[in-house]
């Protein structure tokens, strides 16, 4: 009989008779699949976008000039560098929202005779560049955006930029691969003189050498830094590293679900064709035919689930996208994901992943099914009865398994030895492992309890029933494994969702104590690293009904290398009436000792773990005057931010920076004044004028 037969006769009628295990395994491949594929879909996205936003309007660029702190600086020094190297490009850049379409975009204030030529346009000579540079607000989009949003030439977009709404009137498309579908080009010159920026830039990108930084450094002013953009690239992309990994791990749990039930279908068509299998083998069929029957069938439904799980992917993706667009914009930096769409690289992933999963499933069962001698088949209990004297052994090895997972988690836990928490994930998959080969005698002790209970209750049936499952240890084992993981991932995530809610509410409660939150309306993020107009903060403070006002400043620092934010805050006002609203002795010595005259900043706790400081140790602070050294005064919880957060009173700010604006205030009222009634003499007052965001209290909770 040749093989396409046997495939009919014992895979396909298999399929066919086992409908709900075959339901199962489809369906659990699929969202194991699926769910992989979009987490891996939206996370790759996001990192493009990082990536696009850091090559800009230059991607021929390799090394770029920034402010240490993040902020715009002065032009003056562009003309220092043009003069060591000719290849550079000076730039202004900001983040708008576009309310109406709710979209982020990044403008971009580019030289444009030097820059044009390099963004690869394939209709530059039909670009109108006599009213790109006549229009002030005119602007250049790319084809993508327009096509996305159905806009045209002529068109108007209103976005909300630093703390006000602006038009920008679309003076041409270009038609480039090149740049984000979300870049808005303007030219330098009209960028300056519409958004009040004149004198000032973001950066300077450079195609040159690394004898030519080394002469640049020499007359960079001490902001001023000049770094590579492939290690820029590098660091973005570590932010946002555990974020993704941790998504894919979650995903990685669906799967090996997905793994059981495809094992236990395969594992039941091998028990309920044994008499079939003794007959091949009584026919002359080999060992490798029928391994490779049962493979088969353990792939054709990986392949189906695989397929499946792509359509699902798809889906996955689209939301995916959205809330790690989401995440990313509030807890690290602005960006824009406008592609979710799965490649032919995606699906080819998900396709290979699919049966892959497919073939460590079926392997197990179809070894064993090649095993099943001639005169077995009519002995029943002959391929569990196999296994029996083992289970004892294979007890042992699941408490040694688990009690390794345990160890490498502690481990992990206590000492991080590596910014990936590598050792704890395979110490979770230890702990999988472990139960899998603890399973079988747990399941038999769980039989002894049970038998005469069940015996007394349901009579025959319990007996029958128990007498079933104790045939059939091992394969009712995979399935108790199967419902033994994804119960353990539910319970989990609502333990961790709760105990962070927890953790959370005592959070809020002892730093969110203002009454009124103002910031930009076009900041997304947590924190602003743009600032508001001072005549904001001055119409605010007029108010009768205010008792002060916290001006924040957020400013990104580098600290071993890395990206984090610094917050600047008034500590005396925080002190003086936050302090009537949440009192804890520890916390007002930690900003008293912060609004005196030594130099110390509190650090959250996640620098503390990666970098193994304590109360006391010095933390060092690039700044315009030169590193500074602060004694850390206070470790904290900080739900806003993962990539480090550093706080410190508002006079450093103005002596080490030499700045005195604000990102964000926080405003208290006097007793007695109703908050809802001062919010809206707010808004009557600030909103014809500025794009705000105006926040009471519990909005922000």
């Amino acid at each position: 009989m040749n093989l396409s037969k046997l495939i009919k006769i014992l895979v396909l009628r298999n399929i066919k008779e086992e409908k709900f295990l075959t339901f199962l395994s489809i369906i659990g491949i699929a969202l194991g699949v699926g769910l992989f594929t979009g987490v891996k879909v939206a996370s790759d996205r996001a990192i493009s976008s990082f990536e696009s936003n850091i090559k800009g309007t230059s991607s021929y660029a390799n090394y770029e000039v920034l402010d240490i702190s993040g902020i715009d600086f002065n032009e003056h020094v562009y003309r220092n560098v043009r003069e060591i190297e000719e290849n550079s490009f000076p730039l202004l850049k900001v983040f708008g929202y576009i309310p109406e379409i709710k979209e982020a975009i990044n403008i971009n204030g580019i030289y444009t005779v030097k820059t044009i030529r390099f963004l690869n346009i394939s209709t530059l000579a039909d670009i109108d560049f006599e009213n790109y540079y006549r229009q002030i607000n005119g602007i250049l989009i790319t084809k993508k955006f327009s096509d996305k949003h159905s806009l045209k030439r002529g068109d108007l977009l209103k976005p909300l930029v630093y703390d006000k709404e602006f038009n920008l009137k679309i003076v041409d498309i270009l038609d480039t691969d090149s740049l984000l579908s979300n870049t808005v080009v303007m030219d330098i010159g009209n960028f300056q003189e519409y958004f009040k920026k004149t004198g000032y830039l973001s950066g300077i990108d450079l195609d040159t050498n690394e004898k030519t930084i080394e002469q640049l450094k020499n007359i960079l002013p001490s902001n001023l830094r000049v770094e590579k953009k492939e290690e820029i690239f590098k660091n973005q992309k570590a932010l946002i590293a555990s974020f993704r990994y941790n998504l894919q791990f979650v995903s990685l749990i669906a799967i090996l679900v997905g793994i059981f039930l495809l094992y236990s279908t395969v594992f039941v068509s091998v028990v309920k064709r044994r008499t079939e299998i003794g007959i091949l083998r009584s026919l002359g069929a080999d060992k490798k035919t029928i391994i490779l029957l049962f493979t088969i069938q353990g792939m054709v439904l990986g392949l189906i689930g695989s397929i499946l799980g792509i359509v699902f992917g798809q889906f996955a993706a689209y939301f995916s996208v959205i809330a790690v667009e989401k995440t990313i914009s509030t807890m690290y930096s602005t960006i824009s994901i406008s592609d979710y769409l799965i490649t032919k690289s995606d699906v080819l992933t998900a396709l290979t992943l699919g049966l892959v999963i497919s073939l460590i499933a079926s392997a197990v069962p179809s070894f064993e099914s090649s095993k099943i001698r001639p005169n077995e088949s009519s002995r029943e209990g002959s391929f569990e009865g196999k296994y029996r004297k083992h289970q004892k052994y294979f007890f042992l090895v699941g408490v040694l398994i688990i009690f390794s997972g345990v160890i490498l988690s502690y481990l992990d836990y206590t000492y991080t030895p590596f910014d990936f928490p590598f050792l704890a994930y395979l110490g979770i998959l230890l702990i999988i492992a472990g139960f899998t080969f603890v399973s079988p005698f747990y399941l038999s002790i769980i039989l002894k309890i049970i038998k005469r209970p069940m015996e007394i209750i349901f009579k025959a049936i319990g007996r029958i029933t128990v007498g079933d499952i104790k045939g059939n240890i091992y394969r009712f084992s995979v399935a108790l494994m199967t419902v033994a993981i994804s119960s353990a991932l539910i319970i989990a995530l609502f333990t961790l969702i709760f105990s962070f809610r927890g953790s959370l509410k005592g959070w809020i409660n002892k730093y969110i104590t203002a009454d009124v939150y103002i910031k930009p309306a076009s900041c997304r993020s947590n924190y602003c690293f743009y600032p508001m107009s001072e005549e904001v903060i001055n119409k605010v403070k007029s108010y009768s009904e205010v008792s002060g006002v916290d001006k924040f400043r957020a400013l990104q620092l580098e600290l071993f290398g890395r990206k984090v934010v610094a917050g600047f805050a008034d500590i005396k006002v925080k002190r003086e009436i936050s302090g009537k609203r949440y009192y804890e002795s520890e916390y007002d010595e930690v900003l008293k000792e912060m609004e005196g005259v030594e130099k110390v900043a509190g650090i959250s706790d996640y620098l503390s773990l990666k970098y193994g400081f304590k109360k006391g140790d010095l933390i060092e602070l690039g700044t315009p005057s030169g590193r500074e050294a602060f004694r850390i005064n206070d470790i904290f919880s900080s739900y806003s931010t993962t990539s480090g957060f550093v706080y410190l009173d508002r006079k450093w700010l103005k002596e080490y920076w030499g700045l005195d604006d604000a990102t964000q205030i926080s405003v208290y009222v006097k007793d007695g004044v109703d908050v809802d009634l001062f919010i809206d003499k707010l808004k009557e007052r600030l909103l014809p004028e500025y794009s705000l965001e105006i926040m009471n209290n519990q909005e922000l909770r």
